[in-house]
């Protein structure tokens, strides 16, 4: 089981299991209807009803609950016991007994302080803290007029505490009279924060914990992080940044920022919380920081260092725990004590996440056991929900698997998913534990079984809108592909099937990227307004997030960060409020999976869409054609693709050596796995869209042989691109959002070009790149020299479309101070034609740039660089940018074959309706002449994919005769790509699209 679900795992146990908020104060119905109990110190109104009585060592005559300022939860409780009321069982009960020992397990308590309550009644006031969350609580023992009354609750409510243990509410809800000062709450005074903080905090707090929960509980981190975020921020607003009750909180936090791979964040606020812990109220926080760093090493990939943290957790949660090993029962005594609960709960999470890792490093044999003991443990302090027990389920059939124990596993799978489907009916877990178990059928081959838990599976992702990990999706195309091949008949609703069954596997970071983009192009269908909202709303999720991540980093009281986050967040909900009316359908475009319909839609009558899932032993490949989808397996995994495009990408590229020798042997093999298996069904397409998978997406197609080559191919030789004009997206849905756009931008300009830059001095770079961290890049960057083709490459452009002489912006003019100054939105094609840097390249800088002049006078280089996030910031509406740059489309340092660097998402982000990028270095030559004939071909009708089709058939055609014979290698002609439509122009005709001669 993948660490992300373990992860989560841990959260789900550390929310579920602390005190719920009736673990303080008993829940007696719904909604709250009584009579009417005056206010507390905050001046919140309150109600007062019937409650349920407590633990006491006297008969209860009485139990009423209070509720205030709104909270569906009682603020207190006030218990009217029988028997004497003097001092002497003030002090007994205030002490000891029953009702003190229930009280100690949920709060703890200073010493009892002898006070006088409003009328002049002894009291004894006990100043306690509530072990969840830290909340400041009071409890006070005192005479009422039948005897001893007990009462405790938020430290707000102590007035009206003491108006219900006197009988002094009158009719309207008043004190019947003072009576006399209330010594007591001037003693807890200190403790109220009435100006800070009250009931309705406090039930803020609680609902967001509990939502945290229940959204992890059906592995929805995204979600949860919003929750328990909100729940940190009011306790951090109230109690303070350094108040060590939050460790609570922003341990649930940072594991579900774990869960997402976003792992630096989570490390932050893990260690501010194991800073925090030892101070902490509820005494198992130190456990659980150890099971947090534990679960954390697992999503960091380090199963040794998880090992030694959880079997350190295990240890912590059992000094919190009776003895178990010998327990009989039905462990009532354990569920009346929250604290032994929680302590329970994490020790038998604690062994089954251990029983993972050990699985996770080799040591499979010993997992066994372990999962064994958790849910004995379970057993016997009676303590078996049904989200606990479908998990072990799932890991003892996890253990089955590795031990190939298939018909074993799958029948552990089934009674997991059934103990899901009542905690968590049609969410996450039991969809993911529906898939499993559909592989061990098929594994068994009882391929109707599997199909049915597939389906099964499939229904509750497309509901809940989620995905899972291709290696997951993988088998149902599997059990798909052999009914279609088993039942011909019904072939074709099979293969449409499948392609929907590959929408459900997780895309890349890049897809949804650049699908979020989109589908603020597909929503607005060219209303700018709407394009404005929905692009403000995500700008404002961005926003958000760094300034999150900023506070987790950041030292306590740093007022003027909070004033920036909550002006942020209202900014956010301005922004989401416009969108919903003027864009009802965003969320739904964004999120919604597409199926095969859909895409035919979306297609021109010659245009066909080729797309591809990579497991880990086979994938499949796909195409969309004339209304209907083919299908077929490949008989090889990720890895092995991904070193066949390794292959291909090392041959293409400059080296030391100058251009090497084209490895067309790989790029046959590849054609031969991807596209020849469906060579009957794209013929006769002009157009390709290609959405690649995993590695693939680092790969130009048009370069791929369709027939084998002796020696080094020529420009004759049967490149893809001679078939077919190839457009490139991210995902399947990525292509029918854009189409949902229109053919095309709305902008009155034609073009704008920025080139010719003047690079940064030595001693610019120096600055930059300092010596004695970054001298290896500065030596680097010192080398990018200037690159005066660009300049031809500009004018030439602009002159081909019209565009204003002061629209090419050259030398030392080209600045990043006036790129940003130019109203980009304005240009149907904006053109950067210059060096770019990338983090792979260059050590010591942190996000991809284009490299532009420097200002003049700048000390240093760092005003040349246009960084990623910068480009976030700038307005577009383009049908084409073309970054005319070194490896703008190359893999950005994410790796995962991310081909798309950080500088091409952030371009579509910005507006771009088509990215014109290089896979690797260009030649310069070769660039100004790709660009200038793909923008004249543009201009004579023809799409942009044909247009870029052609300036590289112009020259491969013309290598050997009016170009140099090496311009056939692809290192000339193949870096450049078309990802997304660009242009789409209502009709093309084939002969506007054929190759020139030069």
């Amino acid at each position: 089981m993948h660490a992300r679900i373990l992860a989560g795992i841990a959260v789900l146990l550390a929310a579920c299991t602390e005190p719920q908020p009736d673990a303080y104060v008993t829940r007696t119905g719904g909604a709250v209807a009584g009579e009417p109990a005056g206010t507390d110190a905050r001046n919140e109104a309150c109600q007062v009803q019937p409650g349920r009585s407590i633990p006491a060592d006297r008969p209860v005559l009485r139990a009423r609950e209070a509720y205030c300022g709104g909270w569906t939860q009682p603020a207190a409780r006030v218990v009217e016991l029988s028997g004497s009321a003097t001092e002497a069982d003030l002090d007994a009960i205030a002490a000891s007994g029953l009702w003190r020992s229930w009280l100690d397990q949920r709060v703890t308590c200073a010493a009892p302080t002898r006070t006088t309550i409003a009328g002049g009644g002894s009291a004894r006031l006990l100043a306690c803290t509530r072990r969840t969350g830290g909340w400041p609580h009071v409890a006070i023992v005192t005479a009422g007029p039948s005897g001893p009354v007990v009462a405790d609750g938020v430290a707000t409510s102590l007035p009206v505490i003491e108006r219900l243990a006197t009988g002094r509410v009158g009719g309207g809800g008043t004190a019947a009279g003072s009576g006399g000062r209330s010594a007591a709450l001037e003693l807890a005074v200190a403790r109220l924060s009435a100006d800070a903080f009250g009931a309705s905090d406090v039930g803020r707090y609680e609902q967001l914990m509990a939502l945290g929960r229940d959204l992890n509980q059906t592995e929805n981190f995204a979600a949860a992080e919003d929750a328990y975020r909100a729940a940190l921020a009011v306790q951090e607003r109230v109690m303070g940044r350094e108040n060590p009750n939050a460790a609570t909180a922003m341990l649930h936090l940072a594991i579900n920022l774990s869960n997402q791979r976003r792992l630096a964040e989570a490390g932050v606020l893990i260690d501010r919380a194991a800073a925090l812990a030892p101070r902490a109220a509820d005494p198992a926080t130190g456990a659980r920081v150890l099971h947090y760093r534990g679960l954390h090493a697992l999503n960091s990939g380090d199963p040794a260092a998880a090992i030694g943290l959880l079997q350190q957790a295990e240890a912590a949660y059992m000094a919190l725990t009776p003895n178990l090993t010998a327990r009989e029962g039905d462990g009532s005594d354990l569920l009346a004590d929250p604290l032994v609960q929680s302590a329970v709960l994490g020790l038998a999470e604690a062994k089954r996440n251990r029983a993972v890792a050990l699985s996770r490093a080799g040591r499979g044999a010993e997992s066994g056991a372990l999962i064994a003991e958790s849910r004995a443990v379970l057993r016997r302090a009676g303590l078996e929900p049904n989200m606990m027990v479908g998990r072990a389920l799932r890991t003892e059939a996890g253990t089955d698997i590795r031990m190939g124990r298939t018909e074993g596993a799958a029948q552990l799978m089934e009674r997991a998913a059934s103990r899901f489907a009542v905690a968590a009916p049609g969410e996450r877990p039991e969809a993911v534990t529906l898939f499993l178990a559909g592989q061990q059928r098929l594994r068994a081959g009882n391929r109707t079984a599997a199909l049915t838990a597939f389906r099964a599976g499939a229904a509750i992702l497309r509901a809940r809108q989620i995905g899972l990990q291709v290696g997951l999706v993988v088998p149902y195309l599997d059990a798909l592909d052999q009914e279609a091949n088993a039942n011909p008949g019904l072939a074709g609703p099979l293969r449409a099937e499948m392609f929907g069954a590959a929408q459900l596997a997780q895309r890349s970071s890049t897809a949804r990227f650049v699908q979020q983009a989109s589908a603020r192009l597909g929503v607005s269908e060219g209303n700018q307004a709407v394009q404005g909202a929905v692009r403000g709303l995500q700008d404002a999720d961005r926003e958000l997030r760094e300034l999150f991540a900023e506070r987790d980093a950041a030292g306590p009281n740093n007022t003027a960060l909070d004033e920036r986050i909550a002006a942020a967040q209202a900014r956010r909900a301005d922004s989401e409020s416009q969108v919903a009316a003027a864009a009802p359908g965003y969320r739904q475009l964004l999120l919604a999976a597409v199926d095969a319909d859909s895409v035919i839609r979306a297609l021109g009558p010659d245009e066909a869409l080729l797309t591809m899932l990579l497991g880990p032993r086979e994938g499949f490949v796909m195409v969309v054609r004339n209304g209907r989808v083919d299908a077929r397996r490949v008989p090889v995994g990720e890895e092995a693709i991904a070193a066949l495009v390794n292959r291909v990408r090392r041959s293409s590229e400059i080296g030391a050596g100058g251009v090497p020798r084209f490895d067309a042997a790989a790029a046959h093999e590849l054609h031969r796995l991807l596209v020849t298996p469906l060579d009957g069904t794209l013929r006769g397409a002009s157009t390709l869209v290609v959405a690649p998978d995993g590695p693939l997406l680092a790969l130009p197609f048009g370069m791929l042989l369709g027939t084998p080559v002796q020696g080094d191919p020529t420009g004759a030789a049967d490149w893809l691109i001679r078939r077919h004009a190839v457009v490139h997206v991210p995902s399947p849905q990525t292509l029918v959002t854009l189409r949902a756009a229109g053919t095309g931008s709305t902008a009155p300009l034609p073009y704008i070009g920025f080139g010719d830059f003047v690079p940064p001095s030595a001693p610019q770079f120096a600055r930059s790149f300092p010596a004695n961290r970054c001298g290896t890049d500065a030596r680097l960057a010192t080398g990018l020299g200037r690159l005066p083709g660009t300049r031809s490459e500009v004018l030439a452009s602009r002159a081909l479309l019209g565009a204003a002489p002061d629209r090419a912006i050259l030398g030392a003019e080209f600045t990043v101070a006036n790129l940003r100054r130019q109203r980009l939105d304005q240009y149907r094609v904006v053109h950067l034609a210059t060096h770019a840097l990338l983090p792979g390249e260059l050590s010591c800088l942190t996000e991809p740039s284009i490299v532009a002049s420097p200002p003049g006078g700048s000390p240093s280089a760092d005003p040349a660089f246009l960084k990623a996030s910068e480009v976030l910031d700038i307005k577009m509406d383009a049908d084409l940018v073309i970054l005319s740059a070194c490896n703008t489309g190359g893999p950005g340092g994410e790796g995962g074959g991310e081909a798309l660097s950080g500088l091409a998402r952030a371009f579509f982000y910005a507006g771009a309706r088509g990215l014109m990028v290089t896979h690797w270095a260009v030649d310069d030559a070769a660039a100004a002449l790709t660009v200038a004939d793909t923008l004249r071909r543009q201009q004579g009708g023809v799409s942009s994919a044909a247009a870029l089709r052609g300036a590289q058939l112009l020259i491969l055609d013309e290598a050997g005769r009016n170009l140099p014979a090496a311009f056939a290698h692809p290192y000339y002609w193949a870096p450049f790509v078309l990802i997304g439509d660009g242009r789409r122009p209502g009709a093309t005709s084939a002969a506007a699209g054929a190759p020139a001669r030069l």
